[in-house]
């Protein structure tokens, strides 16, 4: 069951899974008066999420991204993080999920939407590794024997760090989107916590604004083949 469900996730994620960030902004309920100390303890979370996305891309690439919507891999990826972690991507997810849970202090996400996450992670996770053992066998059953499903085991990270190169030019292409998806998040609810007045919207719109037009101007230099990973076709 959780394996269906799961591929079914994985298909249709992108769709699904940003309404449940609209409970973010619904709901006036907050689980605490210290709503500045919520924001910044919540952007710290999101960003610590964030910063493990952009080591995870930049130390070692998997293509794990699914192809015609479905769980894919072309090889079993085992080092740079993924050395420590099985599932480093997710990680940062459910981070950066928690992050603007708190960043938010909206009790409705909290309770509702963040639940829904860690359920929907927990399927997709289950039929991604269904695939792969299916794809791989006895390497990734020896893989998932050495390394953690989530929580990462940090020894010998450092180790890591200092061994890989760390590749900025394939963390602009592939996790861009993901990079304006946070800063647009922190902006909005920035914003929402201080209670902005007129100048401080005009000054968040004026960040949103600026973020897009980043987003922008990279999708067209990756589109045009000016900037690119230099990844080899899959």
């Amino acid at each position: 069951m959780r394996i269906t469900v799961g591929n079914f996730l994985f298909r249709t994620r992108n769709v699904l899974f940003p309404l449940l960030y609209l409970l973010l902004f619904i709901g006036q309920q907050q689980i605490s008066q210290a709503a500045v100390a919520m924001l910044i303890a919540g952007a710290a979370i999101a960003l610590l999420g964030q910063g493990i996305r952009v080591l995870t891309v930049g130390l070692d690439y998997i293509v794990r991204g699914g192809r015609q919507r479905k769980v894919y891999a072309n090889s079993l990826v085992q080092t740079g993080l993924f050395a420590h972690c099985r599932n480093p991507l997710y990680l940062g997810n459910l981070l950066m999920i928690i992050g603007f849970g708190v960043a938010a202090n909206n009790s409705w996400y909290l309770t509702i939407a963040m639940p829904l996450f860690f359920l929907g992670y927990a399927c997709i996770i289950a039929a991604e590794e269904h695939y792969l053992l299916g794809r791989f066998g006895d390497d990734y059953q020896y893989y998932c024997a050495q390394t953690p499903r989530l929580l990462p085991r940090l020894r010998g990270l450092g180790k890591t760090l200092r061994t890989f190169a760390f590749n900025w030019r394939r963390v602009v292409v592939k996790e861009y989107t993901t990079l304006c998806m946070t800063l647009l998040m922190l902006v909005l609810l920035t914003a929402r916590a201080l209670h902005a007045d007129a100048r401080g919207w005009i000054i968040a719109v004026g960040l949103i604004v600026l973020i897009l037009l980043a987003c922008g101007a990279v999708r067209i230099l990756k589109k045009s083949g000016r900037l690119h990973a230099g990844l080899p076709r899959q």
